[in-house]
C-alpha cells in the first residue's frame, strides 16, 4: 500500500507540474499508452480510498477522452508522431492498437468508480477503431482470425502484424466485452 501511495503521489506531483488551461495532464508531453496513467490514478485512489487521486484519474481521463476524439466523433488514438514534443496537441498519425486497448481498460475503471454508463460509451467507440470507424476507413483487425495490423499511418493500413498489436487487438476485444457484460 505504501508503494501504491508513493506512485499516487509521484504522478500527482507531476500533474501539479505540468497541469495549465488546455493541458489536464501527468506531463508537458504525450507518448505511449497514455490512459494508463489515468487508469493507475483511478484504480489506486479507489484501493486507498483516496478522492483526490480518483479525481485526477477522471478528470486526466476526460481530457484525453476528448483528445482522442476526431471532429467527426471516431476515436483518433495519440499519434506517435506526436511523443515527446511539449504541450503539442496530438497529430493524428501513427495510431497504434494499445491506444485503443487502453482507452477501454481506463473507461472501465471510471465506469467502475461512477456508475456512469457514459463511459461503455468511449470505450465502444476505442474499440469500432479496429473495425474500420478512424481516420482511413479501414478495418485494421480481423475478428474471424484474431490478427490485427500495427495501425494506421499518413500513407494508410500499416499492414505489419508485430505481436504487440495482435495481442493488443485480443485483449481490447476481452475488456469490450467484460465491459458491456458488466454494464448489462
Amino acid at each position: 500500500s505504501s508503494i501504491l501511495a508513493a506512485g499516487a503521489d509521484h504522478l500527482l506531483t507531476l500533474f501539479g507540474h505540468s497541469n495549465r488551461e488546455g493541458w489536464t495532464w501527468f506531463e508537458d508531453v504525450l507518448a505511449y499508452d497514455n490512459c494508463r496513467l489515468s487508469e493507475a490514478m483511478i484504480r489506486a485512489g479507489v484501493r486507498l480510498g483516496r478522492v483526490d487521486v480518483q479525481q485526477c484519474g477522471i478528470e486526466t481521463l476526460r481530457w484525453m477522452t476528448a483528445l482522442q476524439k476526431a471532429p467527426s466523433g471516431y476515436f483518433r488514438p495519440i499519434g506517435s508522431r506526436t511523443f515527446g514534443k511539449p504541450y503539442l496537441k496530438p497529430h493524428p498519425f501513427d495510431q497504434q492498437p494499445v491506444e485503443v486497448w487502453a482507452a477501454i481498460d481506463a473507461a472501465s475503471a471510471a465506469y467502475d468508480l461512477t456508475g456512469d454508463e457514459s463511459w461503455l460509451k468511449e470505450a465502444t467507440r476505442a474499440y469500432d477503431w479496429f473495425s474500420g470507424a478512424n481516420d482511413r476507413g479501414l478495418a485494421v483487425a480481423d475478428p474471424q482470425t484474431g490478427t490485427s495490423h500495427d495501425g494506421l499511418n499518413h500513407r494508410g493500413l500499416n499492414l505489419n502484424e508485430g505481436a504487440e498489436s495482435v495481442l493488443a487487438y485480443q485483449h481490447a476485444t476481452i475488456a469490450i466485452r467484460e465491459f458491456i457484460a458488466k454494464v448489462r
